[in-house]
């Protein structure tokens, strides 16, 4: 019998094909590779159910530990996820005696794979060359962002896309992502969201243990709830934006309604960050044309309804916030002025003027935003190096970055340099500045491979300098990272493991975009990357964040390979 071996690598490729020309052993190795992928994708579908679904909700014993609670119900159904998972796989690779499967898997390798794989292998080699192997291995305490957390958010990738997404003959909104899977998950967010708006207004549903101002809904204090949500809000709102069924656009707007105004309510400035970066990144993509433009116009008068529902939530008898962060007066910062002031009201009214006016524009075709993309691109470009020159200017008047003179050594004058402010951001500047002075501190070999995978604290309070300045800024508080998951990085896996992890988001980024026109929920899978390394600019790995991005890391990836597949790239031979 002759086979056409190209074919077979195809259709084992794409496991959905198996045609009548495979005969005997051919085609029953061909069914026993489609066999493995379904097993596997339901395993991935449960695995994600009970992430997306009962983990936000999780809290046994309240806010008592519960980072610990968290990370152990997390480690445990991941272990357990991947192990069943593994051995079927491995199982389908000694059924179908193909002794080249290995081979042919690198082969198929897309450059974020890559970037994922190296990752992986940079938080290894860290921990073989660091000197806090417990620290490393598990993680410090309450944190756990240790070598068996790395290695899990890297192998869920991988699992992710390849298991996950699987082809589909109907084209919907959510493509070949399981959609009921996807709305499941943005019902439970809503569910968590509304919890913590509630917590805002001082009305609490649930009782947890240990409840104070600074813990919100079931995630425990702010900055974790903030970590969730910029992973999980900007979904909803993505979907939103992309989607063409009305229904679909329907729960979507009042679930970004909801997400929305816990962003603005919840306390975190960081969340800021989010909605800057997603405006700017929706206006962009909606110069595509009219409908999109419509979609972020909708949006944005979304977010100043938020606005509005916060500011009258304040009146409802019983209700009250009780959160205004450092701010001692409550009229001062961000949030008050969003909650308290009547510049979101009048910002609604004229943003619908100028929606109605663009409508009845369009609707006579006098009116098509394709016309003007340049002068957009051009004027938005203004407008953000403004809004960064006048961000920098502001920094500098209130003395958050400030200009010193650093003293020279024999031989050499001494020059002014650029300093941080160590008390901005609740103490974010000395956290940065600390980092980036441990990461100078290094030999060049921890430089290059870093001090172990969350092991910052061990090396910062092993140097006395260090250590005094930590004492210094904040007490008997401990420093475990440095509120920037990219100095983090650098200081635990070194410029090696930073350069990977970069790579993984900015390859994602960039290659969802070139296939989203085709796929659009692949716009909602870059944007949401986009959004989470914002706000970890300000922020952290944590159990409550992170492994959800990675699962969006991979359901994008497995998006990305079906186009491949239907493009005929990447085929092997």
């Amino acid at each position: 019998m002759k086979v056409n071996r190209n074919k077979v690598d195809q259709e084992k490729e794409d496991p959905h094909i198996c045609n009548a020309e495979n005969t005997g052993i051919l085609c029953l190795t061909v069914q026993g590779y489609r066999l493995h992928h379904k097993i596997c994708h339901y395993i991935f579908m449960v695995y994600f159910l009970v992430m997306a679904v009962i983990y936000p909700f999780y809290a046994p014993g309240g806010y008592t530990r519960i980072g610990e609670v968290k990370y152990v119900f997390f480690s445990n159904v991941s272990l357990i996820t991947l192990a069943a998972a593994g051995t079927v796989v491995l199982l389908a690779a000694l059924v179908s005696r193909d002794r080249e499967w290995i081979v042919k898997h690198y082969r198929r390798m897309s450059v974020t794979d890559w970037f994922a794989y190296g990752y992986g292998l940079a938080v290894m080699v860290s921990y073989l060359c660091c000197d806090y192997k417990e620290t490393a291995l598990w993680g410090a305490e309450g944190w756990y962002m240790g070598v068996m957390s790395q290695l899990m958010f890297v192998l869920l990738y991988f699992c992710f896309s390849r298991y996950f997404c699987r082809p589909s003959i109907r084209r919907e909104a959510t493509g070949a992502l399981p959609g009921k899977c996807l709305g499941l998950w943005l019902a439970a967010a809503a569910g968590v969201f509304l919890l913590g708006i509630c917590n805002r207004y001082s009305f609490y549903p649930i009782i947890m243990e240990g409840q104070t101002e600074t813990f919100i809904s079931t995630l425990g204090n702010i900055n974790w709830f903030c970590g969730y949500w910029s992973v999980t809000a900007p979904l909803g709102i993505l979907l939103y934006w992309c989607s063409e069924k009305r229904g679909v656009r329907i729960l979507t707007g009042i679930y970004s309604l909801a997400a929305m105004l816990s962003g603005i309510t919840q306390g975190s400035n960081s969340a800021y960050l989010v909605f800057i970066v997603l405006f700017i990144a929706l206006f962009i993509l909606s110069l595509q044309g009219n409908q999109k433009l419509y979609r972020f116009l909708e949006l944005c008068m979304i977010f100043m309804a938020a606005c509005q529902t916060g500011k009258l939530l304040q009146c409802v008898p019983g209700l009250s916030y009780n959160y205004w962060g450092s701010q001692a007066d409550a009229g001062a910062g961000i949030t008050a002025g969003l909650l308290t002031g009547n510049a979101a009201t009048g910002a609604f009214l004229i943003l619908l003027g100028g929606y109605m006016l663009l409508r009845v524009l369009d609707k006579h075709g006098m009116f098509r935003i394709e016309r003007y993309r340049g002068k957009c691109f051009v004027g938005m470009a203004a407008a953000v190096g403004l809004l960064f020159t006048v961000i920098c200017l502001r920094l500098i008047d209130g003395r958050v970055i400030y200009f010193r003179e650093v003293p020279g050594t024999v031989g050499q004058s001494g020059y002014r340099g650029l300093a941080l402010d160590e008390d901005w951001g609740n103490g974010r500047g000395a956290a940065w500045t600390c980092g980036a002075d441990a990461f100078r501190s290094m030999d060049l070999l921890h430089k290059t491979v870093g001090v172990g995978p969350d092991c910052f604290a061990d090396y910062i309070y092993d140097v006395q300098e260090l250590a005094q300045r930590m004492a210094d800024s904040f007490g008997s508080a401990r420093l475990t990272n440095a509120h920037n998951e990219w100095l983090t990085v650098l200081v635990n896996t070194g410029v090696l493991g930073l350069l990977c992890y970069v790579g993984i988001m900015l390859t994602a980024f960039v290659r969802y975009l070139r296939k989203a026109e085709e796929q659009p929920l692949l716009y909602v899978f870059a944007v949401t990357l986009l959004a989470y390394t914002a706000h970890n600019m300000v922020s952290f790995q944590q159990v409550l964040s992170t492994p959800y991005l990675f699962i969006v890391l991979g359901a994008g990836e497995g998006l990305r390979r079906l186009c491949r597949r239907e493009d005929g790239e990447g085929s092997v031979a």
